[in-house]
């Protein structure tokens, strides 16, 4: 069996994050593959070789190409904010439906003090239903006074 071939001295053999291959760098940097071997050996574009038997395997550092076209740039903060708000809220609006729902089952199985207890869970449905029924989240309530 032959030794691996090596790369060029200065070259890294071992990935140390996310890469991709040369031909995927190539075809996102619109560059023929030999070009972006010749930066990566010149240090200009972060990336390295694997050795292999029969020729290296070459890999670029993903931070070091462009977005793919077609893929989504992350949303920005203040979105992410309000839809963590949001989840947040009708997270608690379902237990407390959830919490309702269970005691209304309870209620129908104690006939003594059902209707004390229907009382209080038709309160419980209130106040989850007001919650669900808010704008957005409860922080907002705050800057329409």
């Amino acid at each position: 069996m032959t030794d691996p071939k090596q790369p060029p001295p200065g070259v890294e053999t071992t990935p140390g994050g996310p890469v991709v291959s040369l031909a995927e760098a190539a075809k996102r940097l619109g560059r023929d593959p030999r070009t972006i071997i010749r930066a990566i050996t010149a240090g200009e574009i972060r990336g390295g070789a694997m050795p292999r038997p029969e020729r290296l395997r070459w890999y670029v550092y993903a931070d070091q190409l462009p977005v793919p076209q077609g893929a989504m740039p992350p949303p920005a903060s203040a979105d992410v904010d309000e839809l963590r708000a949001q989840v947040v809220s009708l997270t608690e609006a379902n237990r407390l439906l959830i919490a309702a729902q269970q005691d209304l089952l309870d209620a129908d199985s104690s006939t003594s003090a059902a209707a004390d207890k229907y009382r209080a869970v038709a309160r419980n449905y209130l106040d989850a239903l007001a919650q669900f029924m808010t704008p957005g989240n409860l922080g907002e309530l705050a800057d329409q006074l």
